[in-house]
């Protein structure tokens, strides 16, 4: 396949299959930053040209995921869009943190986004991550016109927990522990979106309750009407990581859950389920 770096404003790095593609989706990664190659590459493989674009902790870009500017990510997306191409509609795909940001995406920029994967997504927007200030989590991770999203902040008194396999931080995003108006408030408007959803989960999550919150989603969009345009996938057994577990080179510092086989087994179902939702939809 080929590849090729996007540097300025926007960075990043575009893989295109040999053969070319009618489908094209932007890539982006969760809280450890930096560029999401592997996804990309992988995303590719599957017949979709992706752009694994990054919008924060690498050359260039906020070095911290905290109050990250949508319009960072439209520019990204309409460079993608008028340079590798050609105009056609662009699908995104978002794990964890970049699930959240997809689907904030969806719903906030409307017509410019066509379909939309989430793994181990998100119903809300949460607290911005910043791990050398305390204050990050009293701030949202996205801001739109230069104004902070509704968000969920960490309560003061919760803190991780530690096990064998690592930080668990499920603790950290419990629904329950904000007042019902605080979450609705901070609920990511995804009837407003254009495209089809596919969101992925993981019923063994340890960084935050996806599934429950991927429920939480499709209630949200059968109560606008919206039911029919979104597939919602939960493995059992699985973990956080799933798709990613693959590409570690060295154990993690999380608790992600799941084990290495069933995080195996959905990532082999999920990966099949992604690219085919993507090249479904009209190019």
């Amino acid at each position: 396949m080929r590849r090729s770096e996007v540097n300025g404003e926007t960075i990043g790095v575009v893989f295109e299959p040999d053969e070319g593609s009618n489908h094209f989706a932007v890539v982006l990664g969760g809280s450890g930053g930096g560029i999401p190659e592997n996804l990309a590459r992988r995303l590719a493989e599957g017949g979709v040209s992706a752009f694994a674009l990054g919008y924060f902790g690498a050359a260039g870009l906020p070095p911290h995921l905290v109050e990250i500017p949508i319009e960072l990510l439209e520019q990204g997306i309409e460079l993608f869009r008028e340079r590798f191409a050609g105009g056609k509609d662009i699908g995104l795909m978002g794990v964890s943190k970049g699930a959240e940001l997809a689907l904030t995406l969806a719903a906030e920029l409307g017509d410019a986004i066509g379909p939309v994967v989430a793994i181990a997504p998100s119903n809300v927007v949460w607290y911005g991550l910043n791990y050398s200030d305390p204050m990050a989590a009293t701030r949202s991770s996205w801001t739109l016109r230069g104004a902070p999203l509704p968000f969920l902040p960490l309560r003061p008194e919760v803190v991780p927990v530690f096990t064998d396999a690592g930080m668990r931080t499920d603790v950290c995003y419990d629904l329950s522990d904000h007042d019902p108006e605080a979450v609705n408030a901070a609920q990511i408007r995804l009837e407003q979106a254009r495209g089809p959803v596919l969101l992925l989960a993981g019923d063994d999550d340890h960084m935050w309750p996806s599934a429950l919150m991927a429920d939480q989603i499709v209630r949200r969009m059968h109560d606008h009407g919206r039911g029919e345009d979104v597939t919602n996938v939960t493995y059992s057994g699985a973990g956080h990581a799933f798709l990613l577990r693959e590409f570690f080179t060295s154990p993690p510092p999380f608790d992600f859950g799941g084990t290495a086989e069933s995080d195996s087994a959905a990532a082999k179902d999920g990966w099949g389920r992604v690219a085919a939702f993507l090249q479904r939809s009209r190019p």
